[in-house]
């Protein structure tokens, strides 16, 4: 009864509230129909009045958007000073750490002509097509605009566009930027303005000039001279009408009417500017009809040229940008690293720089032919046949052949028919190979991309930055880009334990566990080897990830997340424990700046590339603050056992064939492996230096054979290690330690309480690593070595070293 009570109040309550809603609407109603019926007399009466008051009100309103624009309040509108270094940009140099030239920053891919370079058939054709009033106007074409606002806009007709030649200078040059709201009419208004400017700097032969210097013809072509010789073969002075149409024509839209992809268009859009110039009395029709000929190309494809610096120069770029935005000139404009001349310092030592490119194009030409033959996809339903079948149906040709009604026999002779294509080649660039539809695919996703950086832990400073196998055939930035980071996130998990006080020789069992309060979540070991158990330190050098996690669940997921943090590492990182075992993604640059923290002893570093900014003559803009080192992030002392640990991996554990290199200092390190194979890492830290490279895929279906990190990462950095430590005045030092060894082994087949009670009276262990090592240290000063099987080896009294390059064997 209570219930049916309240039900009823509750309808009351809405009813009522509506009924109120409508008698509100209905008011509002009324008073908008008043307002509409007087301002409707007001216009009958007093039409004029209205008139006139509603143009000021618009000009009003035009008026006070330009001189928002014209102040900037949309966008940095470019001063003429700034403009007037378009027609000879002066380019902004890069200087490596021996303040010699590196690199240089171009305005565009483009080389400028000179007018006498310009044939008037060509300039006819552009006028003719672009803005036939161009030599009387003042940078606006007052009469284009009305044609648009009365066809286009009123009758809606296709008038074409208003933009004079200065304005579309104007776009070619600055662009149109995203805009919150009206970002059409923005980007007019600041191109309108811009176009006046350029209007009074230069004469109307300069701004042709500017123009056909800048505009793109796509393929990353800018400029006049780089169109004629891409697709004729020739000097701008020597083509003819037709190719000069063609190219005028290809303005329009270069990729749609791209004449080496869309012959037909090209052709088509070619015969309408010869119209043009028909039209307006530039030509007469016995010449048209000797230029409308079939469309002859001579192409000449890109010269491949090695583009590694590439990789650095964005980075610098990226990086000079967030200093210019917070740093403005003194009349508030932007400095512009493509136009204003400077001289930027930069951290990168060319011989390292030299050393990660060499190591990288040897090892990947390594991998990338061990990854051919021995390629998987163990993730998909069907492997590798399964993934093929899969990219094959989804080709944009294949699914196009099946609707047209082909049979799968058909299909199957499409995909496999050997035809000439284009290929990436490491070191060469686009090379012809003849190669059926299904290689180029596999090809294609069985490419191996990877990424290098090396960092000056004591400073801060990028010392070498490689952020891929080369900038022509990639832009991804594997330095930058999050992957998933495998066991070189262990060390954090580690030293997290160390910090709460855990001990390098508490052992654990190397048992499979199943953890029910994580949906019976069951990690395993790389090598599934269980049994026994492992000290701390060893399982550390041995990866190993069963001893890993439990750690990782008794130290904390919070611990470890804050560490890293602390040591660098700004990813979000998510709150579970399979963390230790790399499942996060984090870039190898928060990864080598973590590193840092290791190698120097403790404290966390700010990573930078600028060290000064100077102007052409000489003021210096910018000096980097050389005080990177910031806070601690553990103790000395426990830096220093995760350190000894770390040198375990490199001596004895995953990363042990380091030592096959013949780095003569204690280069301590970690291995990284993804699951399946998908990601390989290796970070080596000497007390001044760390070094880091990951190697995958970029489609993850597929993995690597046998890609553990130790085989695709670690050799890239250990020989830019060998290579440095062939110095006369060496950068590398090694690591010193109180004792050589800790006081338990790696691994015990006790289980983990009998080990801890047994090695922590044990005198045996230590006795015998001693006799060890000085049997060692005798053979080193004997020259005398053991080989694989424990044989010794007399060496002669001068150990001669092969050199290749700048590294020695």
């Amino acid at each position: 009864m209570q219930k049916t009570n309240l039900l009823q109040r509750m309808k009351e309550r809405v009813e009522h509230s509506i009924h109120r809603l409508m008698i509100q609407v209905i008011i509002l109603l009324r008073k908008s129909k008043k307002l509409i019926l007087s301002s409707l007399r007001f216009i009958r009466k007093h039409p004029i009045k209205f008139t006139l008051y509603l143009f000021t009100s618009c000009l009003g309103a035009v008026f006070s958007f330009f001189l928002l624009t014209y102040f900037g309040a949309f966008g940095h509108i470019p001063t003429k000073q700034e403009l007037k270094a378009l027609q000879n940009p002066v380019t902004s140099t890069i200087y490596g750490k021996d303040e010699q030239p590196i690199g240089i920053f171009f305005f565009q891919n483009r080389s400028n002509i000179e007018r006498a370079e310009l044939t008037n058939e060509i300039i006819n054709a552009l006028v003719a097509t672009e803005d036939v009033r161009f030599f009387s106007h003042g940078g606006i074409d007052y009469k284009s605009y009305a044609r648009v606002l009365i066809k286009s806009v009123l009758l809606g007709q296709d008038a074409g566009g208003g933009s004079t030649i200065t304005q579309q200078i104007a776009k070619n040059l600055f662009g149109r930027k995203k805009q919150r709201f009206l970002t059409t009419p923005i980007n007019k208004m600041r191109e309108i303005i811009i176009a006046k400017r350029l209007e009074s700097i230069y004469t109307k032969d300069e701004l042709v000039l500017l123009y056909f210097n800048t505009v793109s013809f796509g393929e990353n072509l800018y400029g006049l001279e780089k169109a004629a010789h891409r697709f004729f073969n020739k000097s701008t002075t020597d083509l003819d009408l037709s190719e000069s149409a063609t190219l005028v024509g290809l303005l329009k839209a270069p990729t749609f009417y791209n004449p080496r992809n869309h012959p037909k268009r090209a052709e088509k859009r070619r015969n309408i500017v010869l119209e043009q110039m028909i039209k307006y009395g530039y030509i007469d029709d016995s010449l048209t009809n000797l230029a409308k000929k079939p469309l002859a190309l001579n192409y000449q494809p890109p010269v491949k040229q090695s583009s590694f610096a590439s990789y650095y120069k964005e980075f610098i770029r990226r990086e000079f940008n967030k200093w210019a935005l917070e740093n403005p000139k003194g009349n508030g404009g932007q400095y512009d690293v493509e136009l204003d001349g400077l001289k930027i310092y930069t951290t990168l030592n060319p011989n390292i720089q030299r050393y990660l490119e060499n190591a990288m194009t040897r090892q990947m030409k390594r991998l990338q032919a061990d990854m051919d033959r021995a390629w998987t996809s163990a993730t998909v339903e069907g492997g590798k046949e399964g993934l093929v079948k899969r990219l094959l149906a989804d080709h944009p040709q294949v699914k196009k052949l099946r609707q047209q009604g082909k049979t799968e026999a058909e299909l199957d002779e499409f995909v496999n028919s050997i035809q000439n294509r284009k290929y990436w080649e490491l070191g060469l660039g686009w090379v012809d190979v003849d190669q059926s539809l299904k290689d180029s695919i596999i090809k294609a996703v069985t490419r191996l991309h990877t990424g290098i950086l090396a960092l000056n832990s004591g400073s801060g400073e990028i010392m070498g930055y490689l952020g891929g196998i080369d900038y022509g055939f990639s832009q991804k930035d594997h330095i930058q880009e999050p992957k998933q980071v495998g066991s070189v996130f262990k060390p954090i998990t580690y030293l997290a334990a160390l910090n709460s006080h855990e001990n390098a020789c508490t052992f654990y069992d190397n048992i499979l566990r199943k953890y029910s309060k994580f949906e019976d979540w069951t990690p395993r070991n790389a090598d599934h080897r269980y049994g026994g158990s492992y000290s701390m330190h060893g399982a550390l050098a041995n990866s190993i990830n069963t001893v890993s996690v439990e750690l990782q669940l008794k130290t904390g997921n919070q611990n470890v997340i804050a560490l890293a943090k602390k040591m660098g590492i700004d990813t979000e990182i998510p709150d579970v424990p399979s963390i230790v075992l790399g499942t996060a993604e984090i870039s190898l640059f928060e990864m080598v700046k973590a590193y840092a923290s290791i190698s120097n002893g403790g404290r966390s570093v700010t990573p930078y590339i600028i060290e000064r900014i100077e102007q052409e003559d000489g003021t210096v803009l910018f000096t980097a603050d050389k005080k990177n080192i910031g806070n601690r992030v553990s103790a000395m002392e426990n830096v220093k056992t995760l350190q000894k640990m770390m040198l375990e991996v490199t001596q004895e554990g995953t990363g042990k064939g380091f030592q096959a290199y013949g780095v003569p200092f204690n280069i301590i390190g970690k291995t990284g492996t993804t699951q399946n194979n998908s990601d390989g890492w290796f970070i080596g830290c000497s007390p001044e230096l760390v070094i880091g490279s990951w190697v995958g895929t970029l489609d993850k279906r597929v993995q690597m054979g046998y890609g553990s990190g130790a085989r695709t990462a670690m050799p890239m950095v250990a020989s830019a290690f060998r290579s440095l430590s062939s110095w006369k005045r060496p950068i590398l030092t090694n690591f010193e330690f109180d004792q050589e060894h800790f006081g338990c082994p790696s691994y015990s087949e006790l289980d983990a309480a009998s080990a801890m009670a047994h090695y922590s009276t044990d005198s045996v262990y230590l006795k015998e690593l001693f006799i060890k090592d000085s049997i060692i240290q005798d053979s080193i000063n004997r020259k005398v070595f053991f080989d694989s099987i424990g044989g010794p080896i007399i060496q002669p009294d001068s150990l001669k070293l092969v050199t290749i390059g700048s590294e020695q064997l």
